[in-house]
């Protein structure tokens, strides 16, 4: 069978225990309100009683012989004039002289009740219910004493039924009163049920809780380490990988993050209100990239908390290099494409004009600039990587009419240290002189790569307009490209000051000289 759904389930819970609820209050408030009425019919019955047995042609007809006929008389009018049900007078005989019904009078009562009373001549008066009898009733009895003597006992009787009668409208109004609130208890549950289903985005339980489970197994799952914390600053969730890069613990949950290494981060991240990118060295010296997201709430300008996300970053710059290289490979296969289509070009009109000897020099001439300048990088770079870079940046020179020259002293030996950050540095130079250089004719870019005492020495020099701003040059953002560019000499300058390098930036109109150092020794193979 299939199971109910929550709304169904909540309406039905909160509209039975509601409905429970407000019949067990009004059972309790019947309940209180007919004691209460019983109470003060009692009290009426005996106050009536008691004003009767005082009185005093009560008290001298009961002592008479034919006192019965004022005394019935006396009864019926009372009795008229209040809301007393039945008076009765007996003498101490248990003689009528008064009672409902007048063929009474005369008759000897035999409640053993009241004979009992008859017989200790109390001076009491008693209340008591008759629920057993022909007419159910609340009976007052008080004794009537006459010049001090016992003369018998007056009784006062309200019949239930009319006390009823009496009260009926109210008790319709107080069951209606009921009947509306059990409804509008089961419209406001199933109204509940909507809104906490709504709220719920239309889901049960059951697909919340495998929702939650199957998230909670992604982040566990995922490769980079995810910290959360609230606006309060204090840690209120991170994931398994969080654990290993950072060296969090379950103890660590619910703990101030200003007692942790990326504490000071979290609060310029929530002051600022922005997504922030920055690295981060661990107590152990595990370098990290680290990036954090404030965490908004809907419809507010109010931030509840900061989620960091944390990257080994020796992993992150090895995929960052390997990016790069299948990019650059990728530039200058696209780019030795292009210029071999602009040689055929060429070569084709040259034959249909007839111009064959020009086109076979053209031909040689082309042939002879590629060949001496992948002679030159086989004769002087012996690290493949670096010289397949070299070439590729070469065509994409050539492409755009730009002198590309790599000095004849150059030098870089095979298993050489430090071969990814050269890429880097490499890549990241000559691309900007490109960039620089494409914008007027006549550009020239020589490269120079050489070993002193056991350094690398690297130096990228063009004849571009230069850089205006020389001190801001390394600075993150800065670029003379637009928006969302100048982070390469940035990088270059972070990366190179790790290694224990450094980096000179020398430049006027027409001459720009980037110098990189960088230490190292050979990288032993095997």
């Amino acid at each position: 069978m299939k199971a109910m759904e929550l709304n169904r389930k909540i309406s039905l819970s909160s509209g039975l225990f509601t409905t429970t609820m407000i019949l067990i209050i009004g059972l309790i408030v019947y309940i209180q309100w007919m004691s209460t009425l019983k109470r003060q019919m009692e009290l009426s019955a005996q106050d009536l009683a008691v004003t009767i047995a005082d009185m005093g042609e009560v008290k001298y007809n009961l002592t008479r012989s034919n006192g019965a006929i004022p005394l019935q008389r006396l009864a019926e009018e009372l009795k008229l004039s209040t809301r007393v049900q039945y008076i009765h007078i007996l003498d101490t005989r248990g003689i009528y002289y008064a009672h409902t019904f007048p063929a009474q009078l005369g008759t000897r009562e035999e409640d053993p009740f009241l004979l009992a009373l008859l017989e200790n001549t109390s001076s009491h008066s008693v209340v008591r219910s008759t629920e057993s009898s022909r007419l159910p009733s609340v009976e007052a009895v008080v004794p009537v004493y006459y010049q001090g003597e016992f003369a018998g006992l007056v009784i006062a009787g309200m019949l239930n039924g009319r006390v009823f009668q009496d009260i009926r409208l109210n008790l319709q109004s107080l069951l209606l009163f009921f009947i509306l609130a059990v409804f509008i208890s089961l419209f406001s549950s199933g109204k509940l049920a909507d809104n906490i289903k709504k709220s719920m985005h239309g889901m049960e339980p059951r697909e919340i809780a495998r929702l939650l489970g199957q998230r909670a197994m992604t982040l566990e799952n995922l490769k980079e380490g995810i910290v959360t914390i609230d606006q309060y600053g204090s840690i209120i969730y991170f994931n398994r990988s969080a654990r290993t890069l950072t060296g969090l613990n379950d103890g660590d949950l619910n703990k101030p993050v200003h007692s942790f290494f990326f504490g000071d981060d979290y609060f310029t991240c929530l002051q600022k209100k922005r997504t922030m990118i920055s690295e981060m060295i661990t107590p152990e010296g595990l370098t990290l990239q680290c990036r954090m997201e404030p965490i908004e709430e809907k419809d507010s300008d109010s931030l509840l908390g900061v989620t960091m996300l944390f990257e080994n970053l020796t992993e992150v710059r090895a995929r960052a290099e390997e990016l790069t290289g299948i990019r650059q490979m990728n530039e200058g296969l696209r780019a030795q494409n292009h210029e071999f289509l602009n040689k055929l070009h060429t070569i084709s009109g040259m034959i249909e004009l007839g111009e064959h000897r020009e086109a076979v020099q053209f031909i040689n001439g082309i042939s002879h600039n590629r060949q001496e300048m992948t002679a030159k990088l086989g004769r002087l770079i012996k690290e493949p990587s670096v010289a397949g870079l070299l070439l590729g940046k070469y065509n994409k020179a050539q492409e755009l009419k730009i002198r590309f020259r790599l000095d004849e002293e150059s030098y870089l030996p095979e298993d050489s240290a430090k071969v990814d950050l050269i890429n880097l540095v490499l890549g990241n130079l000559i691309e900007n002189a490109l960039d620089e250089l494409k914008k007027s004719s006549g550009g020239a870019l020589t490269v120079k790569i050489s070993r002193e005492s056991g350094r690398c020495l690297i130096e990228v020099s063009d004849n571009g307009k230069g850089i205006e701003d020389k001190e801001k040059a390394f600075e993150k953002g800065f670029s003379t490209k637009g928006a969302d560019r100048g982070l390469g000499l940035y990088l270059i300058k972070k990366n190179v000051l790790r290694e224990g390098g450094e980096i000179r930036l020398e430049t006027k109109p027409g001459h720009t000289v980037f110098t990189v150092v960088l230490p190292g020794e050979r990288r032993q193979k095997g």
